[in-house]
């Protein structure tokens, strides 16, 4: 194990490394997602969307709620309410973030094919 692990450790309680994981995954996806929302709804600028990453955002996202769920098993063995609410609130916000780019994929390619 090298120093940097044992610090982390030592810095977060077991099973919020992986809860932690998922919530900066979860904020690299939320720039993404907003991105993609913005050049669809405000610039219309279609070419500068994600659509040639779609396969290793989902992968992703997917490996987020994996994390994000491994983590709040992990928090509740330790039965502390506050860390089960925080994992909890991170899983639901990944699940939330899955829809939200697969329902953002099929609006764009519904669009794209109306328009196109």
């Amino acid at each position: 194990m090298r120093w940097q692990d044992r610090l982390a450790v030592l810095f977060f309680p077991q099973g919020m490394m992986l809860t932690m994981a998922a919530l900066m995954l979860f904020f690299i996806h939320l720039g993404v997602f907003t991105s993609d929302v913005h050049n669809l709804c405000v610039t219309h600028h279609y070419e500068h969307m994600s659509f040639h990453y779609t396969v290793v955002l989902t992968f992703s996202q997917v490996i987020s709620i994996c994390w994000a769920a491994m983590g709040s098993l992990y928090s509740e063995m330790m039965e502390n309410s506050l860390l089960q609410s925080f994992s909890l609130i991170i899983l639901m916000l990944n699940g939330v973030m899955f829809f939200n780019r697969m329902s953002l994929e099929f609006l764009a390619i519904h669009y794209r094919q109306e328009n196109h």
